[in-house]
């Protein structure tokens, strides 16, 4: 899921720069050359994501501010139906969208969010239970606490420790 995959830490390195950002959103598909206000954008979105991800999550209200900015993304990459129909040729049709690529990559992105956030998955959003890991994952199963078996054995191996250390 490309929103949830956006809210990731180890993005980070890729939304250093509008070329890293840029290359991450060909890497999902999308098409859009950024420039320094593209990326600050992007970012924007994201952290407006992250913090509709964790309310969802945590299952408390979002902040009005991050739900506004997701909305205001998705219709700034409203589309429509071109046609181009050449006089010696055949109709073909395209999907336009006004604001240009950047608004489309992240009107996609905004999408991919507001997707989650209504649909199935969003009951099994969860924030890691590892201590020190902060990550948003989609649960496989209901009792799933951790995002991935390496937090999850992180934190059986403090347990053990613990209890050896108190016996």
């Amino acid at each position: 899921m490309l929103a949830l995959e956006l809210c990731d830490p180890s993005v980070d390195g890729d939304l250093a720069d509008p070329t890293a950002a840029g290359r991450w959103l060909r890497t999902h598909g999308l098409r859009a050359d950024l420039n320094a206000d593209g990326l600050a954008d992007l970012r924007t979105l994201r952290d407006a994501i992250d913090a509709l991800l964790r309310a969802a999550a945590a299952n408390t209200a979002p902040p009005s501010s991050a739900l506004d900015e997701l909305n205001a993304r998705s219709a700034a990459a409203a589309a429509c139906l071109q046609l181009n129909w050449p006089a010696a040729g055949v109709p073909r049709m395209w999907l336009s969208t006004p604001g240009g690529p950047e608004a489309s990559a992240l009107g996609a992105v905004a999408r991919s969010a507001i997707e989650l956030l209504s649909g199935r998955d969003r009951e099994r959003l969860r924030v890691c239970g590892a201590h020190g890991c902060e990550r948003l994952f989609i649960a496989a199963t209901p009792r799933r606490r951790w995002c991935s078996p390496a937090c999850g054995n992180r934190v059986r191996v403090a347990r053990h420790a613990a209890r050896r250390a108190a016996g």
